[in-house]
């Protein structure tokens, strides 16, 4: 297999694993604000999986890449990527909104981790490729995630500002 069908299928799968991902955090989000960004990045990520499947259609490959499982048994296979334990201390806190206010902090996080992984991901794989045109392709979605990287980061240290006061300047005083 070559290695740009390799990178192409891969990255399919993960955008498709992360408009899963907005899409179901989305709608247990609290802050309308947050279900709105997971609601467009949703959309935004299955754009990007459009943007692939044409590039690889039009590449001339004929296998379709496989999905992503959340699962390794098939028999209870899901595309829940619910990754929080709903007794999770990240869920359930002690103040006055019953923590609420600590999951979109902590879903807002993982956002910003998996687009950091993307970023570095078609960084590398722009590194990896030969082909000019299949280098611009790349690169055009390695900056379009770490836009999307640089949103959520903001949006992660807004709302550690809001929710947790001075603690959020302490996590910003080493960088």
């Amino acid at each position: 297999m070559s290695k740009v069908k390799s990178i192409l299928e891969f990255a399919m799968r993960m955008e498709a694993s992360a408009r899963d991902f907005y899409n179901y955090y989305g709608n247990i989000a609290v802050s309308e604000d947050t279900k709105n960004t997971f609601s467009e990045l949703a959309d935004i990520e299955n754009m990007h999986f459009t943007h692939l499947k044409n590039k690889y259609d039009e590449l001339g490959y004929q296998e379709a890449p496989k999905a992503m499982s959340w699962v390794v048994d098939d028999s209870s296979r899901t595309i829940d990527p619910s990754i929080l334990a709903s007794n999770s201390d990240l869920i359930a806190g002690g103040d006055a909104d019953g923590g609420k206010a600590n999951s979109d902090i902590s879903i807002i996080r993982m956002a910003f981790l998996i687009e950091n992984d993307f970023a570095e991901f078609y960084s590398k794989a722009v590194a990896a490729v030969e082909e000019p045109e299949i280098k611009t392709f790349l690169t055009e979605l390695k900056d379009w995630e770490i836009s999307h990287k640089e949103m959520f980061y903001k949006k992660y240290q807004a709302l550690l500002s809001q929710q947790w006061g001075d603690i959020a300047s302490i996590l910003e005083a080493g960088k």
